[in-house]
Formats: structure tokens, C-alpha cells, sequence
């Protein structure tokens, strides 16, 4: 776009989903519901949903997109001039995200990191490198360190409804992130774009 070879292109900004799922898992640590906008039918029940906007980018607002909003530094680019307390003591929020193998993933994990850490909710977050049946473990091993919400991104939305399911059991709020999880109504919140 800048270098004219492209006239759009459209952003979906990881960061807006980071920022709602940690606002949903912080609504159910106060025992609130997070605000939703649309729900998703994942096969079992319409799941609430608060989608993120998806933004077009074009050579009239690459930079205010891209660069002023803080996604990339300017120094990438040529041709650019430049709430109510929460619970405290035991981990509030775990987090199984699907590789460390992809950049996406471990900026999440450090966003998701800083934020929860600025709100003052401990946070452990898990990968489970691209393996449902790890995935599985690290949902279990979350629910026995006691979590009270669970953000999940699921290898295999159908795999994923018995984590969801063994978090339910366990009183612990279920956030599907990015990734829906069909198939069951063990899901209190889904975090996407539209």
C-alpha cells in the first residue's frame, strides 16, 4: 500500500482480541457477563459473542491503521512520517493458546501477560503445540490449580468441547478464543472477527 503495488488490505488487529477476552474473563471474575454483540451456534447452543472489527486499510489510513495505532513501529516501513477489585490469592485466569511455533501465539501470550498483570489477576499460560490431547492436559492442570476463568484456543473445535466440559464441571468460565469450540454448551464466551 505504501509502495503503491497494493491499493488495500485488511487488518484484523489480534490485539482488540486479546483486549476482549481479557475483558470477558474479567467480567466473570467480578461475576458479571461480559457484553455481547451476536452469539455463534457451535452445533450445541447459540454461544455469546462480542466479534472484533475487521478494519480496510488503504493508502489513506495506512498509517493511522498500522503505525499510529501502535501494531507496527514506524521504523518498519519506508515512505511513513513517522475496575471493582478482583479476587485475590489463588490463579485467577489460565490460558491454553496452540503453538509457541507461530510469532501470532507468543505475542498473545505476552499481551494477554502484561494486561492481566496491569488488572492485578494472576494469569498462567499453557501451549499446547498443535496435540488436542495436550491440550486437554493443560485444561486439567489449569482447573486443578483452581482457576475461576479458562481462555481457550482450541486445536479442534469438536476435541475441545470435553476441556470446556471438565472446566464447566468445575465452576470455571469458559472463554473460546479466536477458535470456536462446537458442539457443547460448556462455553460461556467467544471471543472472534467478524
Amino acid at each position: 500500500i505504501i509502495d503503491g503495488k497494493q491499493s488495500m488490505t485488511v487488518l484484523k488487529d489480534v490485539r482488540t482480541l486479546v483486549k476482549d477476552a481479557i475483558t470477558a474473563a474479567l467480567a466473570y471474575l467480578k461475576n458479571e457477563t461480559p457484553a455481547k454483540t451476536t452469539t455463534y451456534d457451535n452445533g450445541k447452543f447459540p454461544v455469546p459473542a462480542k466479534p472484533s472489527a475487521i478494519v480496510t486499510v488503504t493508502k489513506a489510513n495506512v498509517k493511522a491503521a498500522i503505525v499510529d495505532s501502535g501494531y507496527y513501529p514506524a521504523t518498519d516501513f519506508k515512505g511513513l512520517d513517522a475496575a471493582a477489585p478482583l479476587p485475590a490469592g489463588k490463579l485467577a485466569v489460565g490460558i491454553v493458546l496452540p503453538t509457541k511455533d507461530e510469532p501470532r501465539w507468543i505475542q498473545d501470550q505476552t499481551r494477554f501477560q502484561e494486561a492481566f498483570k496491569a488488572a492485578g489477576a494472576e494469569v498462567e499460560i499453557l501451549f499446547s503445540e498443535k496435540d488436542s490431547a495436550k491440550e486437554k492436559a493443560n485444561v486439567e492442570a489449569l482447573i486443578t490449580k483452581g482457576v475461576k476463568v479458562l481462555i481457550l484456543t482450541p486445536q479442534d473445535g469438536k476435541a475441545a468441547a470435553a476441556a470446556a466440559e471438565a472446566a464447566r464441571k468445575a465452576g470455571v468460565k469458559v472463554i473460546a478464543y479466536d477458535r470456536l469450540i462446537l458442539n457443547t454448551d460448556a462455553v460461556d464466551y467467544y471471543v472472534t472477527f467478524d
